[in-house]
């Protein structure tokens, strides 16, 4: 390298680390948003199996909550990452990073499968997110440019993936209990949740970190998902998608209204929290925010609030008043968190993880 490229080199970086980042030195409220509003989703994703559906507009706000909040969670799951590698204080790189998440994905898988065995009706997403996370680790230390091509290209190879690995494979594995069988769940096979489709919204989410995740990045983001929902109603009127053929979830129509759906969401309460106008609403979706904070305690309460609903009284119950029951365990979802968040702070699950993971490096 000659001296002339050293210098100009140097002085990127310097130029770099003298923009602050808006997560430096204190929680950043667009972050915990966004991952509050992907893990509320989720749960009324859930407990929505109660109520009944009875109404065109129903099935339509039902289907947009649906498939936004794991791609979301996905998304905000790859900001976070990107944080660590680009906060001043207690950064990290390259082995350490890896190996932090290596961990973290692991002990997410280990509570997912913990879960599992508590026989809802849930479809828990930890075990592919925690796959994911590993996996996305190591492309996440990429340069930009680099980065930016891999998220694109993983989004266009991962419905040809999916289709390829369900083509080839007995369908008898997509429910197989068997250890292999499930890895091959959690990768491709899942009829929910697949590393394949949720590695690009991940590594989309590390890419907005590195760009400060600021009011540009937010209208950029909301520009893709604009986009992706174009090429949605240009598939349906081609006689792709919805409510013209089959959605295969992880196909085409499936994968761009995922994009559509969580980059407009993604960009919008970005832009609302960075809106000084807007302050008081972010104050007011302070328990949202809680939820965000602790999103992994927030996710496991839910699933054992579902389970206990599922296994005390009359078990059609929750059918019949579905409005008491899944409002419920949403209302108490988030305002147990938000009470606990406000008391004592980092969340018990999140503050046991730390323990294990932050002795690595």
């Amino acid at each position: 390298m000659s001296q002339q490229t050293a210098r100009s080199s140097a002085t990127q970086i310097a130029r770099d680390r003298s923009v602050a980042y808006p997560w430096e030195g204190r929680r950043d409220p667009a972050v915990d948003l966004v991952r509050g509003v992907a893990i509320v989703c989720m749960i009324i994703a859930h407990v929505r199996v109660w109520a009944p559906v009875d109404s065109t507009l129903v099935t339509v706000a039902l289907v947009v909550v649906n498939n936004v909040a794991s791609p979301l969670f996905a998304a905000v799951m790859g900001i976070s990452a990107g944080i660590v590698l680009t906060r001043g204080s207690q950064r990290l790189v390259g082995a350490t990073f890896v190996a932090r998440n290596l961990l973290r994905g692991l002990i997410l898988i280990g509570i997912g499968l913990l879960l599992q065995q508590l026989g809802t009706f849930v479809a828990i997403v930890l075990m592919s997110l925690g796959a994911t996370l590993v996996v996305a680790s190591p492309l996440a230390l990429l340069p930009v440019p680099a980065l930016a091509v891999t998220t694109v290209v993983t989004f266009a190879v991962g419905p040809w993936v999916n289709a390829a690995a369900r083509a080839g494979l007995d369908p008898a594995r997509v429910y197989s209990t068997a250890w292999v069988d499930q890895v091959l769940q959690w990768f491709v096979l899942s009829t929910h949740y697949r590393v394949v489709s949720l590695l690009p919204f991940v590594l989309a989410g590390v890419l907005l970190a590195r760009h400060r995740l600021t009011v540009r990045t937010a209208l950029i983001s909301i520009g893709v998902g604009v986009l992706a929902g174009v090429a949605v109603v240009v598939l349906r009127l081609l006689g792709h998608g919805l409510g013209v053929s089959e959605i295969v979830s992880g196909g085409v129509p499936d994968a761009l209204l995922d994009v559509a759906l969580t980059g407009t969401a993604l960009g919008v309460i970005v832009l609302v929290a960075r809106w000084s106008v807007m302050r008081p609403v972010v104050t007011a979706l302070a328990p949202v925010r809680a939820s965000g904070a602790m999103a992994l305690t927030c996710y496991v309460l839910h699933v054992g609030l579902i389970a206990l609903a599922q296994r005390v009284g009359d078990p059609r119950a929750p059918y019949e008043h579905w409005l008491a029951y899944g409002g419920g365990i949403l209302l108490i979802t988030v305002l147990a968190c938000w009470v606990w968040w406000q008391a004592i702070g980092k969340g018990p699950i999140e503050r046991v993880m730390g323990l294990v993971t932050d002795r690595i490096g």
